[in-house]
């Protein structure tokens, strides 16, 4: 059984520090939620940003923390992102990782981003898939 939880977040003003994804699309949700019944790790992971073009470079970083994680926190880089000349809307990545994080079903979990180096603001939306 696979099972996936998505969280997002628009214009985020993404600093140093890791801030929590707490939106679906346009919607708030909170930003912990209980890693569902019947599945015993974390199998996949993926994480999109987009920014401006105009002078956009940064290299992000998403931490998936809660009870629910036997072995800890999880931190991943993903791709970097690099001024695309002065077009509007060209800068994006996308990253996706295979895993096997062992978690305990009906504990929470949460996924936040933070930047290396560089503010930044950027969209920014993952997903989790549970196994």
């Amino acid at each position: 059984m696979s099972i996936v939880v998505s969280r997002s977040s628009g214009a985020l003003a993404m600093t140093t520090s890791f801030q929590a994804l707490a939106s679906v699309a346009g919607a708030s949700v909170s930003s912990s939620f209980n890693v569902p019944t019947g599945v015993s790790s974390v199998k996949q992971f993926s994480i999109s940003t987009a920014a401006d073009g105009a002078g956009e470079e940064f290299l992000c970083l998403v931490k998936l923390s809660g009870s629910s994680l036997k072995d800890g926190d999880a931190v991943f880089c993903i791709a970097g992102q690099n001024t695309m000349g002065t077009s509007t809307g060209s800068n994006t990545a996308f990253t996706q990782y295979e895993t096997n994080l062992a978690c305990e079903p009906g504990r929470d979990m949460e996924m936040s981003v933070a930047v290396v180096g560089t503010t930044v603001t950027a969209d920014i939306a993952a997903t989790i898939q549970f196994e």
